[in-house]
């Protein structure tokens, strides 16, 4: 990330309303605080978090580009905003801040599904924006859920794919999860349907990117195979 959004003159702009922190994790034995990745939950490097003056993990932005860095410290923003007028006795606000704590991943597919369960009224644009949010919470939970359990990973494939069936698409903030586990759910079931539906994708999000052009080619030739795996065997 370097050589990219760290390095542009809109992220020097951007860090001028906020303090910047690297951690560097090492292999040095006793070095203070070298498990901070772990703690945080980070799953690779690069791992960027939103902490609070106080150092509690408040969000991770979905992207990692500087208008995502934006966007996700304005959201955050909101949210404080909408906690303190409901602390106040502000009322029907229950549904927006379900929906801006959705928006930034900070609350979990369960308890997002008790909440809304308990919201009397949602006007129709906050209700359609929790039905789309919830996909991307509940795709996520699948993946907490199963950790590493090659069974459980194998029905939150099967999941996915159901939910692609029914025309529920994932935001940002799930979709490359999503996609390529429907990528390897369709190749597991020889559905070329599924996989070009996947490909798709691929090909829409990559394809500006010099570097995924050999994973690109790759791919169509995976679903060229599909394809003909589905066709008849000529009869006799």
């Amino acid at each position: 990330m370097e050589s990219g959004s760290l390095s542009t003159k809109e992220f020097a702009a951007w860090t001028e309303d906020v303090i910047p922190f690297l951690h560097v994790t090492t292999r040095i034995p006793d070095w203070p605080g070298d498990g901070m990745l772990r703690e945080y939950g980070g799953r690779g490097f690069p791992t960027l978090l939103f902490l609070d003056a106080d150092g509690k993990k408040l969000s991770e932005p979905p992207g990692r580009d500087v208008a995502t860095f934006a966007s996700t410290a304005t959201a955050l923003g909101k949210v404080s905003d909408l906690k303190a007028r409901v602390a106040k006795g502000e009322k029907g606000l229950e549904g927006k801040l379900l929906a801006a704590e959705l928006e930034l991943g900070t609350v979990d597919f369960p308890n997002a599904k008790a909440r809304l369960a308990k919201i009397k009224k949602l006007d129709d644009e906050t209700k359609a924006k929790i039905t789309k949010l919830m996909v991307d919470a509940e795709i996520l939970h699948l993946f907490t859920e199963a950790g590493r359990d090659q069974e459980k990973l194998a029905a939150a494939r099967t999941r996915m794919a159901e939910m692609l069936r029914a025309g529920k698409m994932p935001g940002t903030r799930a979709e490359s999860r999503f996609w390529s586990s429907i990528m390897q759910y369709a190749d597991e079931n020889g559905d070329a349907e599924l996989f070009e539906k996947a490909v798709n994708w691929a090909k829409a999000k990559y394809a500006d990117e010099p570097r995924a052009k050999t994973y690109l080619e790759n791919l169509e030739k995976k679903l060229a195979e599909l394809k003909e795996g589905k066709k008849e065997e000529p009869k006799p």
